[in-house]
């Protein structure tokens, strides 16, 4: 018997792969996290430089807000004037709003904050503090009107906590 000679062909075999990459695909995305991305504008402090004619005739006001373990607490840039403590282990955001607000009142012009914060805060806490120094939701001025969003100080720098 004659034996013949089975001839190999020159193509690479694919199959195997592609089914690899069709499991690999579908199990990447499968895996995937769809998450909603925010993004939070910062303004990072301006570099020093020589007083301008219209810092020379009035000294900005200053609004720290400190994040801190124990709570939260407001001051004016050389000293705390206010003191806000957790409720039920949670920051009191609202109750900050409500303060702010207030300073917001005294002044109509001022559009910056600054939050200061300490190393251990997490990031939904510090988010959180941000959006309460951007915004408090009110009642309208009629009985059953619906919340109204006041714009307080839009502009936030973040910063390390003394």
């Amino acid at each position: 018997m004659l034996k013949r000679k089975h001839l190999e062909s020159d193509e690479l075999e694919l199959t195997t792969l592609l089914n690899i990459l069709v499991v690999l695909v579908s199990f990447l995305l499968l895996s995937a996290v769809f998450s909603q991305i925010t993004i939070q504008e910062l303004n990072m402090p301006p570099q020093a430089g020589g007083p301008t004619e219209a810092s020379k005739s009035a000294p900005p006001a200053v609004i720290e807000v400190m994040l801190r373990q124990e709570g939260l607490e407001i001051g004016n840039g050389t000293q705390v004037t206010d003191r806000l403590a957790k409720v039920d282990d949670k920051y009191d955001t609202a109750a900050l709003s409500h303060k702010l607000k207030q300073l917001k009142d005294q002044n109509p012009g001022k559009r910056d904050a600054i939050l200061l914060v300490e190393p251990d805060i997490g990031y939904a806490t510090m988010i959180a503090v941000m959006d309460a120094l951007k915004f408090v939701e009110m009642r309208g001025p009629r009985d059953g009107s619906q919340r109204i969003r006041v714009t307080l100080f839009p502009n936030v720098t973040v910063g390390d906590a003394p």
